[in-house]
């Protein structure tokens, strides 16, 4: 389970974007438009290495893209 901490200045309402793949710029979207801070990944590949990004969004408009992390599957 993946998950992120977010907060916005003028408390609105935030959603996520989470991106998750195997290329070290993550540009496969899993989950739009949620609201928890977290994500379950499936069906990994052993030896692998995964990255992934969260793009916060608040419902004013603002958008922040978030950092790429990534872990190694054993």
């Amino acid at each position: 389970t993946l998950s992120w901490t977010a907060s916005d200045a003028d408390n609105d309402a935030l959603t996520y974007d989470v991106y998750f793949d195997t290329s070290s710029n993550p540009t496969t979207k899993v989950s739009e438009n949620q609201t928890g801070t977290n994500f379950t990944a499936s069906s990994l590949t052993a030896a692998s290495t995964y990255y992934f990004k969260v793009v916060v969004k608040d419902d004013n408009g603002g958008t922040t893209i978030g950092q790429v992390w990534s872990f190694k599957t054993k």
